[in-house]
């Protein structure tokens, strides 16, 4: 995973390690299916970011903050400058490896409370 950062992979195990406390479950079959869902939820979001799905309302936002501050800047300006900045945005690559990761942590949540079960 070299050339990955750290960050989104601590922030999904932490994510489930929470979400596997706060809803009291026990066992080893919904440890993996928190963990798996902290994954899945971290790599969907980093997913849309590489969308641009939130480009157009966080740039929106800070147009709204500066029109009220009172430093708009002309229309050409405003537009030239959303383009670099939709360029700048997005470009996780981790996506995809941590909806793989919340597969596999899934599927093993499954396989396991079908073996414990039976």
């Amino acid at each position: 995973m070299r050339g990955y950062s750290p960050y989104p992979f601590a922030v999904s195990v932490f994510l489930g390690a929470v979400l596997f406390v706060l809803t009291g479950m026990h066992g080893v079959s919904d440890f993996f299916f928190s963990v798996g869902s902290g994954f899945l939820l971290v790599g969907l979001l980093r997913l849309l970011s590489n969308l641009r799905m939130f480009a157009s309302f966080a740039w929106g936002v800070r147009f709204l903050k500066r029109l009220i501050v009172g430093e708009a800047r002309s229309g050409r300006t405003e537009t030239e400058d959303y383009a670099k900045y939709r360029e700048r945005v997005g470009g996780h690559r981790d996506a995809g490896i941590l909806l793989i990761l919340a597969g596999i942590l899934i599927g093993t949540a499954a396989v396991t409370a079908f073996l414990i079960k039976t």
